[in-house]
């Protein structure tokens, strides 16, 4: 896991990743959005009970204690949960479906009790705002008269009671017996008098009325709210794997993780190789980098001062498939033939060739068959047409631009290839053989370079033994691509082989920011331009 706390190693992942970042955040924006506009509408409504007034009438038949401050908390939270409950919840349902009040019926009910106070709130919900006040007050009138009918009933159970324990007190003579006598008949007369009334004291309060806004929040705000959620949670996510990630994502990355010296960095390009007149040629801004590479290998003699001649057989790796290895091949080629240059691209990647499809020439033989022995190189070899120059008229004579046209006619190099050709049953053992090792030698005589495009060491055999027949090596990695833990097996590998040295990294796929503060930005040549045209 690479462990920079650059903030630009930071960011670098979601600024790589914005348009899925966001195209995240509109999905749920969307999707919000219509779940909200399409969600019914929902309407509350509330009323209160007073269940103060009854706490004398309920002592009078014993089911409740007396408390300094009404009702019991305990009483009035068993009361809200008895609300709350199918004793009740079911006896609603039964009277509004009579009443065929069914959207009232639809709706859902709560109640709660506040601590200290002797007051029950009923909330509730429905698709409209008379069903939700509808059901508020039923439910609160289907409670009172459930509590009235059993007041009435304990009031019954009570006087009972007390007119038995009256007639026992009045057959016994004395004044403690006429004393309770006389209390248990002020007794009864307060408990015929309450059940007279039929009314416990509970009563409703502020009635539901119905009026008001949605409950519902607006589809609108809510869309915008996932907007910005979908985009934060995206933006959290690609950051979590960019950090347990473990690919490389800037050329510090590569340059640590190699322990080498990065020889150019291509940028970001969806097309590498685009088309003019009907041939290929490198895209505009591969052209720089892909020359600072080229004549890199032009001076290597001079550079290095090691005493070896610059190299002319250089074999391209790369740690891993994808690292577009074969693609920066092609477009080199192309850019030391543009130099003058006579180059050889050997495709020695029998597994998965493509240079025939990048550079337009015919696959179905190549290198399988030379080394086989059915074709002779010079037949094998593919030459890759020169963009021509533009012929000038023939009535214009001894002009400046017919003899540019002519410097420039010569000073055209060439490119050709060797594809890899048919399928091979074993790669390893066609190109370890002597055979190989003297094509090489043989392209290398006829040509200024010769570029070999090898399939990665890490996945495959095929290109151990190539190591051995070549005068340079050259690895590929690509930002965002190639793994920390495959480039650092590479560079142990590479460092184990002593025929051929490896010269450095071309960095691929690389952000422009991360050009330029590497040192290899290219705005020198867009600038002269810009002040040539100035000075015009």
């Amino acid at each position: 896991m690479n462990e920079t706390t650059d903030a630009t190693a930071i960011f670098a992942p979601l600024w790589k990743r914005k348009w899925l970042i966001l195209i995240v955040g509109i999905l749920v924006a969307g999707a919000t959005y219509v779940y909200y506009k399409h969600k019914p509408a929902v309407f509350g409504a509330s009323t209160t009970l007073y269940l103060g007034s009854g706490s004398e009438a309920q002592l009078r038949v014993g089911s409740q204690q007396p408390s300094s401050s009404g009702q019991s908390t305990v009483y009035l939270t068993d009361q809200a949960q008895l609300i709350d409950s199918s004793l009740v919840g079911e006896a609603v349902q039964i009277r509004l479906r009579k009443e065929h009040a069914l959207a009232a019926a639809a709706g859902s009910a709560q109640a709660t009790s506040a601590t200290g106070s002797d007051f029950i709130a009923i909330s509730t919900k429905a698709g409209t705002p008379k069903a939700a006040a509808k059901l508020a007050n039923t439910y609160a009138q289907v409670y009172l008269e459930q509590q009235n009918a059993s007041y009435r009933q304990a009031v019954k159970t009570t006087l009972a009671s007390q007119r038995k324990q009256l007639k026992a007190a009045r057959k016994i003579p004395g004044t403690t017996s006429q004393l309770q006598a006389q209390t248990l008949n002020e007794h009864i007369g307060q408990l015929e008098s309450d059940l007279a009334v039929g009314s416990n004291g509970y009563k409703q309060v502020n009635p539901a009325v119905a009026g008001g806004l949605p409950l519902s929040s607006s589809p609108k705000r809510n869309a915008l709210f996932g907007l910005v959620l979908g985009i934060l949670l995206a933006a959290i996510v690609t950051y979590a794997f960019s950090r347990f990630d473990r690919r490389l994502r800037s050329l510090a990355d590569i340059e640590a993780a190699f322990d080498m010296q990065i020889l150019t960095a291509l940028p970001t390009i969806r097309r590498p190789i685009v088309s003019r007149d009907g041939e290929p040629t490198p895209a505009p801004s591969l052209r720089e980098p892909l020359r600072r590479l080229h004549t890199t290998l032009q001076l290597w003699d001079t550079l290095e001062r090691d005493g070896r001649p610059a190299p002319r057989s250089i074999l391209f790796v790369s740690p891993d498939a994808g690292d577009g290895k074969s693609t920066l091949i092609a477009d080199l080629a192309l850019v030391q033939r543009d130099a003058g240059e006579r180059v050889a691209i050997v495709e020695a990647d029998l597994r998965r060739p493509i240079q025939a499809k990048l550079l337009g020439i015919d696959g179905s033989h190549g290198l399988t068959e030379v080394l086989t022995g059915k074709l002779d190189i010079s037949e094998a070899m593919q030459s890759v047409q020169s963009v021509s120059p533009p012929t000038t008229n023939s009535n214009s004579t001894g002009s400046a631009e017919s003899v540019a046209i002519a410097i420039q006619s010569h000073a055209l190099g060439a490119v050709s290839v060797l594809v890899s050709g048919g399928i091979v049953a074993n790669p390893p053992a066609l190109l370890e053989g002597q055979t190989m090792a003297g094509l090489l030698r043989s392209v290398a005589e006829d040509f200024s370079y010769v570029l070999i495009d090898a399939p990665p060491p890490l996945a495959v055999s095929d290109v151990i033994p190539l190591l051995h027949m070549v005068d340079a090596i050259v690895i590929i990695a690509r930002v965002g691509h190639t793994r920390e833990a495959s480039a650092q097996r590479l560079a142990q590998l590479l460092k184990q082989t002593t025929s051929a040295p490896v010269l450095g990294v071309v960095a691929n796929d690389v952000a422009s920011g991360d050009i330029k503060a590497y040192g290899f930005s290219s705005t020198y040549n867009e600038q002269s331009r810009h002040h040539n045209l100035i000075g015009r």
